[in-house]
């Protein structure tokens, strides 16, 4: 990618601020980073910026090494008692290398439309829906319940 202009810039910046920094810190939090975590008011807390504060992202040759068609992860934690763990994934969960269970998208999904304020009674229906989307006889029933209504 080219940046052209100091709008692309600034988008950039956030953009890999985001990912590189933000996201490490708010799953280290709270286990998640789904749209109701990328908000002003969960970014700015007093915890996500001392933890932001402790990510420490570089490049590491390893995973340069395993080439851009894997986005190699490499993470190590470092606690105050000197314990490290460490990981490394070379594919993100929902690529066709590592694809979602059904339960996983739906537990996605579910956090999707709650951010979306839709009511919890059509989120279920939908699921249940796309659970039994082999077996239904016309998958236009779906279609009311994806509308952008909130009933």
């Amino acid at each position: 990618m080219t940046i052209r202009n100091s709008r692309q810039q600034k988008i950039a910046s956030a953009a890999s601020w985001c990912i590189l920094l933000f996201c490490p810190a708010i799953l280290l939090l709270r286990d998640k980073a789904g749209l109701s975590e990328f908000t002003d008011q969960i970014v700015q807390r007093a915890d996500v910026q001392e933890m932001i504060r402790r990510v420490n992202f570089y490049v590491d040759p390893e995973a340069e090494k395993a080439g851009y068609d894997k986005m190699t992860s490499l993470l190590k934690i470092h606690f105050k008692d000197g314990r490290v763990i460490a990981g490394r994934a070379d594919l993100g969960k929902g690529s066709p290398a590592d694809p979602m269970t059904l339960e996983e998208a739906a537990w996605k999904f579910r956090g999707c439309a709650e951010y979306a304020e839709w009511p919890k009674a059509k989120t279920e229906k939908i699921i249940d829906g796309v659970k039994a989307l082999e077996s239904v006889s016309d998958v236009r029933t779906l279609s009311p319940l994806l509308s952008l209504e909130k009933g």
